[in-house]
């Protein structure tokens, strides 16, 4: 009998990792085609991986999960490596004994660091071989950099860089430095990550002995058939992501329990930052009615602000999230004093979806986005704030501990209103108008414009009027001014200079700087344009 191995080396990753790069991040000339069919591939591959560490080594799961997403920890946790390139360039010459003048021109030649890395590190005879780099040891080893701070912690980091990049072998420094310098390029999405995983639980079901008793569930199955169970499965999973982004609580509950008990154990949660839903720009009111058709929708004004995700711990801590489940939380002081003043002695928990806007007291109007822009991002001081901001709340996600996302939109305003109260400048429902007309709902749009707002938010009040987290729904369409039908405005721009590309872009331009030309003063003047495409 064939004993498990309770490590799993860090080299099948890199074999995988080189899979991949290759089929769907390597070079033009030598990807594999077409694009559906190597993500289909790409997700085969990976979750193959995933099997055999269910298999053999079932702790090393969550660590091989973070490592293909290049993540240290759940987003809104914003746990960073600090490492920047010119860091990684010192950790390699010192570890080669190369030059680092060489190091620099060969990466500007390369761009890719983790290239030169590679080409440095297999050049390097070593008299005694340390032990082999193992996925758990790896993981351990970038908290770690992520986790120190100080005067002294650049050398320590610097320190455990050269200990990792000496120990690899065949391709692993290349990997190493991209996951240091973040920049990963094995063509590999969350989603295709969570639909990995999901195929691997089904196939190779968790906490099976070894011998594994089942290898292989779909057995006997029709490829139509193991086709739809394996999505139904991948949606579960997804769906339960969704309401809790947090791989250190959903993977355990995932080996322990199933995939089918994830949505028991695993619920949203106050302080845990849900994705918000997002809408498809529509080109005027007439594709909006052509959409809905015959189901009732409400308008709302888009306000031209930060995406403001609040929630209301039983603790009576409060929390403010991006959309990007960045943690705004020390951003807005003014916001989480004026909480207490406008929810309802009812409300013990919940979770809020709103736009953060600046807003002039004096004139009581909306201020421009680049207002807001100029506050400080981290641990603001209320008494220092000068950009003041009004809260526009437009939904309710959660509410004193039922999840309300499976709930229609109109019941969610509601409780929403029930919840809450308006004060003037400080805390706003979104103004809205529930209208069929095709004459109201343009002038409501043109009112929004006047109002220093960006447009409106069309969205379906009962029919499939779920809250669809992290996705852009065809239930919520945003009618911008910017997206209408001969409204738009061409500019003239000169290109004055651009970046060198780096990448699959070494060799031509990376970004472009764009300058306009003012003729009263015979000047130009510039700002960051378009990226560029490959050449």
């Amino acid at each position: 009998m064939i004993k498990p191995s309770r490590q799993i080396s860090f080299h099948p990753c890199q074999w995988l990792l080189d899979g991949l790069e290759m089929a769907f991040g390597g070079p033009p000339a030598l990807r594999l085609t077409p694009l559906s069919f190597c993500r289909l591939r790409n997700i085969e591959t990976l979750s193959n991986l995933f099997r055999s560490v269910l298999l053999l080594s079932p702790d090393d799961l969550l660590c091989c999960v973070y490592l293909c997403l290049n993540q240290l920890g759940p987003a809104y946790l914003g746990m960073e490596l600090g490492v920047g390139e010119t860091v990684l360039m010192k950790a390699v010459a010192q570890a080669t004994g190369r030059q680092l003048d060489k190091i620099k021109a060969e990466a500007q030649e390369k761009g890719d660091l983790g290239l030169v890395a590679e080409s440095s590190r297999s050049n390097q005879r070593m008299m005694f071989q340390p032990a082999s780099l193992t996925v758990g040891s790896v993981f351990k080893k970038l908290k770690e950099i992520a986790s120190m701070s100080g005067n002294s912690a650049m050398n320590k980091k610097i320190d455990i860089i050269k200990g990792l990049f000496v120990a690899c072998r065949f391709s692993e420094a290349r990997y190493i430095v991209r996951s240091l310098a973040g920049k990963l390029r094995i063509g590999l999405a969350e989603q295709s990550v969570l639909s990995a995983l999901s195929q691997a639980v089904c196939l190779t079901p968790p906490g099976q002995d070894f011998p594994p008793a089942v290898i292989d569930a779909s057995k006997g199955m029709s490829a139509e058939s193991r086709r739809a169970w394996i999505e139904e499965k991948s949606l579960i999973l997804k769906q339960t992501y969704c309401e809790m982004p947090n791989y250190d609580i959903i993977l355990p509950v995932l080996l322990k329990e199933g995939i089918d008990q994830l949505p028991n154990h695993c619920k949203l949660t106050p302080g845990v930052p849900l994705r918000p839903m997002l809408a498809h720009p529509t080109k005027g009111v007439g594709e909006v009615m052509k959409k809905f058709d015959e189901a009732a929708f409400t308008c709302e004004y888009k306000y031209d602000g930060e995406r403001a995700q609040i929630h209301i711990l039983e603790s009576g801590e409060v929390r403010i999230f991006s959309r990007n489940q960045e943690d705004n939380t020390s951003k807005y002081p003014d916001i989480i004093a004026r909480i207490p003043k406008v929810k309802k002695e009812s409300v013990v928990s919940c979770v809020l979806d709103s736009e953060a806007v600046a807003w002039d007291h004096e004139k009581k109007q909306i201020q421009p986005f680049q207002v807001l822009t100029t506050r400080k991002r981290k641990d603001v001081d209320a008494s220092e704030i000068k950009v003041q901001v009004c809260v526009y709340a437009f939904d309710l996600l959660y509410l004193n501990g039922e999840s309300l996302v499976r709930q229609p939109l109109c019941r969610r305003r509601a409780l929403l209103r029930e919840s809450f109260m308006e004060v003037e400048g400080e805390f706003t429902f979104a103004r809205s108008i529930d209208s069929d007309s095709t004459d109201a709902i343009a002038e409501f749009l043109e009112q929004s414009v006047r109002d220093s707002c960006e447009g409106l938010m069309v969205k379906t009040l009962e029919k499939d009027a779920t809250y669809e987290i992290a996705k852009r729904s065809h239930n919520w369409l945003k009618l911008k001014k910017d997206y209408l039908d001969g409204v738009g405005d061409t500019v003239d721009l000169c290109v004055i200079g651009a970046y060198l590309g780096k990448g699959k872009r070494t060799g031509t331009y990376g970004g472009f700087l764009l300058a306009c030309y003012d003729d009263e003063n015979e000047e130009f003047h510039c700002g960051w344009g378009c990226w560029c495409v490959e050449a």
